[in-house]
């Protein structure tokens, strides 16, 4: 159980860090949005590694909590 809470805490680290560092300038546009990543190359790969962790730990918490939720639901039928 403490696993899978380090692991949620871990994926809102991320999405914050992502958030923080993903270079976007307001009033926001299309235009930001391309230009960003050539003027500041550094954070936007900080930003991107920070949603590729993130992504990757999520799909493995949501792997690890399907499989715990077969496994108790064939238990439950099992005692049935």
């Amino acid at each position: 159980m403490m696993k899978i809470i380090c692991r949620i805490f871990f994926i809102f680290l991320c999405g914050y860090l992502f958030i923080e560092w993903f270079p976007i300038t307001y009033p926001f546009g299309f235009t930001d949005i391309l230009v960003g990543p050539i003027i500041y190359p550094l954070e936007f790969l900080a930003a991107s590694f920070a949603l590729l962790l993130g992504l990757v730990c999520s799909v493995q918490l949501f792997q690890q909590i399907l499989k715990l939720t077969i496994k108790g639901v064939k238990k439950k039928r099992s005692k049935l």
